[in-house]
């Protein structure tokens, strides 16, 4: 494992708050996590998510707060702008997680994942590589080449038809739950999946610009009911300060995006008790049989996921 300092920078004269995220890497991976990684010999939990289970700008990632509740090491194995072609991508993740005691599964935003319309970065999976002849068709009127995030993406395409926008939204939909199910398929650990979520989120989750994680619903986190252990659900109140976030001064807005300390503690606090029992119980989990759809791994541009849906 090799460790170095995150590192800030001052712009505009503003002072700036710098937070050392002491980057890791793990063998065998080119990603980038939170550390100190503990010992992975040892009884862990593993937590696997995005920005907000990586901790961006603040002290103590939940991770960190779930092992003084838990009294067991927990591996942050959360990479920012990770989107589920990430972790169906990375199987040592996956592999590692598969050692845990328990795995935490951050519920993650269906637009940054490859699907049959659009593919996006293997690693920054916000990014957003290219369009399949299907979506060009769909949106003869946009310049995909003009196009390099999947926020831009998103929005663009919205503002340009609500009908053609429709069909998207159902195509993300239904590969993430596909995408999802492979997942949880390769993770032999016990799993909890933890829904982090604005207030209000049951009734505005198809509008992206207003909720995380975007265009999840409910319906679809009931259709993954038979492959996790739990589900934990955390309402944050969907107002963010900056007054308990380190940040760069030029990430001020990026910042106020994400949860902040007290966020985080609400956070761990929901996920202990269910973490300690799971942890406690005897047993690993045995993923249930299931039928995956392989077709959704199948996209246009990139690297497609079409290994086996279960374990060799």
């Amino acid at each position: 494992m090799v460790c170095a300092l995150g590192t800030a920078q001052t712009l505009n004269d503003e002072p700036d708050r710098q937070l050392d995220y002491q980057l890791c890497t793990l063998p065998g991976s080119r990603l980038k996590f939170r550390g100190p990684i503990p010992n992975l010999r040892r009884p862990f939990v593993a937590v696997l998510g995005g920005n907000e289970t990586f901790g961006k700008y603040v002290g103590d990632p939940f991770p960190n707060l779930l092992s003084d509740w838990c009294g067991l090491p927990v591996a942050n194995l959360a990479v920012p702008q990770a989107g589920l072609t990430l972790f169906s991508e990375e199987r040592l993740l996956l592999d590692l997680a598969s050692g845990a005691e328990v795995t935490v599964l951050q519920v993650l935003g269906a637009q940054n994942m490859s699907n049959r319309l659009y593919s996006v970065h293997a690693r920054r999976n916000d990014r957003f590589i290219g369009a399949s002849s299907a979506l060009k068709e769909m949106f003869p009127d946009v310049d995909f080449a003009e196009i390099n995030f999947t926020g831009h993406l998103i929005s663009t395409l919205k503002d340009t038809s609500e009908d053609a926008f429709g069909v998207l939204v159902n195509e993300l939909k239904w590969a993430w739950v596909q995408r999802m199910r492979r997942i949880l398929s390769l993770i032999e650990s016990k799993v909890v999946l933890v829904w982090i979520t604005d207030q209000g989120n049951q009734t505005v989750a198809d509008q992206h610009e207003q909720s995380e994680p975007h265009f999840i619903t409910r319906p679809m986190i009931d259709d993954l009911g038979d492959a996790v252990d739990r589900l934990v659900e955390v309402p944050l109140n969907g107002v963010s300060t900056l007054n308990d976030k380190i940040y760069p001064a030029r990430e001020k807005e990026a910042a106020l995006t994400l949860p902040g300390q007290q966020d985080h503690s609400c956070i761990a606090e929901a996920l202990a008790p269910i973490v300690t029992e799971l942890a406690r119980a005897p047993g690993p989990r045995v993923p249930q049989a299931r039928g995956i759809d392989q077709s959704s791994f199948s996209i246009s541009s990139g690297t497609a996921v079409n290994k086996s849906a279960t374990r060799p």
